[in-house]
């Protein structure tokens, strides 16, 4: 199966690709701008003069960017992406390139980008034109997706059909399996974690793995902040490790080897999680002081809503009713029909997964260890969800507005595979009790 989802991943991303123009992908300009910028030695954003359609604020902030992605982004420009740079507003510029915004992907760390950077580094490297380095550079990025899932898959010690299946689904593959944006390392890493998760809790691991647990944990809370919750599972392994050695402790020198993996795994997964964390608050603090829409949400509005969070309960009590609103309705970026139609069935489909849970746990038909992981993945899983709807309240949604503004379907994306997973288990569990009641 594993070679299945990888070379399905190509052929379909490939096709994909192929059909997508360039620009055609959510903010593309400014991902694109910020790689350039990175290249160019920006890693961290600064104030810029130039605007865009969507940056047209005085708070802008970015990088200085090559001409060849300047003017290729203008080439390209039909109107899909605000993000392209303003050739009449660039005041700081230079023969190799030019200052531009790109607030709302400035928060990103190189490491979400180290597929694209790659690509563009080969690109400049070589004296490539800016379109063939475009289309190297999504090629990069699919084959490094290709080779997460890959491995993913073969990790699973089952569901790996139904897992390729998903994998392989068509919204999964349509832009991120290749799009030259953070949320294609994203979804690739957090795809990895889940099914490394997966196999934790139903197969013995060693040190290698535990380390690997710490590895990508810090390698996913340097792609995209708001998924880093996800690395609070870990530490639930070296628990579920320590049961399965309990129970196989008449085994002498195995049950040893059991009990020194989990104890060191304790320490490992602990430390994954604290570097993890420590770089999440660090970045936090480097980024903080600029927002990444200003002309919805000011620097101070923001930080007047983040005061409001933590000192004024009315604010709180409103934020929750924008919220469940918002929820209830499917409310998504600009409006658009299909994206809350996706939004609803994303809710739906959590929706399904809590109840099957609950079914489970009630009727008992899944292990302590089991039942506690699956609670604790759906929590955080929904958890992830809502801190989404706070950061765009907090960032994106105008003053005045009833609804929190900017919400997308592909937010949902990266956390489906461990979704159908907890699902999964959950209605097996109950199959496999009706089944013994019937016998």
């Amino acid at each position: 199966m594993p070679v299945i989802v990888a070379m399905g991943t190509l052929l379909m991303g490939g096709v994909f690709m192929w059909h997508t123009a360039p620009g055609h992908i959510p903010d593309i300009w400014a991902h694109t701008y910020r790689i350039s910028g990175i290249l160019n030695g920006d890693v961290l954003a600064r104030p810029v003069e130039s605007t865009s359609r969507l940056h047209h604020s005085t708070e802008n902030v970015g990088g200085h960017v090559d001409w060849s992605w300047i003017n290729y982004s203008h080439e390209q420009d039909d109107g899909y992406d605000p993000t392209v740079v303003q050739l009449d507003s660039i005041t700081a510029s230079d023969a190799s390139g030019a200052d531009v915004p790109y607030n709302n992907t400035a928060t990103n760390s190189p490491v979400s980008y180290l597929p694209q950077l790659a690509g563009f580094a080969i690109g400049k490297a070589m004296g490539l034109p800016a379109g063939t380095t475009y289309y190297l550079t999504e090629t990069i990025m699919l084959v490094v997706y290709a080779c997460c899932t890959a491995i993913a898959v073969a990790l699973l010690p089952k569901w790996r059909i139904l897992v390729g299946v998903v994998m392989l689904c068509p919204l999964l593959l349509h832009r991120y399996s290749f799009a030259i944006s953070a949320d294609s390392m994203t979804q690739a890493l957090t795809f990895l974690l889940s099914c490394m998760l997966v196999r934790a809790l139903f197969k013995r691991i060693g040190v290698g793995t535990y380390a690997a647990f710490a590895i990508v944990c810090l390698l996913l809370a340097m792609c995209k902040f708001i998924y880093t919750p996800l690395v609070l599972l870990t530490l639930l392994a070296p628990w579920i490790q320590r049961g399965m050695k309990v129970r196989a402790s008449s085994h002498g020198g195995r049950a040893e080897r059991l009990a020194s993996a989990w104890r060191a795994g304790i320490w490992i997964t602990a430390l994954g999680n604290a570097a993890a964390f420590i770089w999440l608050a660090v970045w936090m603090k480097l980024t903080g002081w600029f927002v990444t829409t200003p002309m919805m949400v000011s620097h101070a509005q923001m930080a007047q809503r983040r005061q409001a969070l933590f000192t004024d309960p009315g604010a709180v009590v409103e934020l929750m009713k924008m919220m469940a609103l918002s929820i209830v309705t499917g409310r998504s970026n600009l409006d658009r029909t299909l994206d809350t139609w996706l939004i609803r069935c994303c809710w739906l489909a959590m929706a399904i997964m809590a109840l099957a849970l609950i079914v489970a746990t009630v009727r008992r038909t899944l292990n302590g260890y089991e039942t506690a992981f699956w609670w604790c993945a759906s929590i955080v899983m929904v958890g992830i969800i809502l801190l989404t709807y706070v950061a765009l309240w907090l960032q994106y949604t105008p003053a005045g507005s009833a609804m929190i503004e900017g919400m997308q379907h592909r937010y949902f994306l990266p956390l489906i595979v461990l979704g159908v997973l907890c699902t999964a288990e959950s209605l097996a569990g109950l199959r496999l009790s009706r089944d013994r009641v019937i016998v």
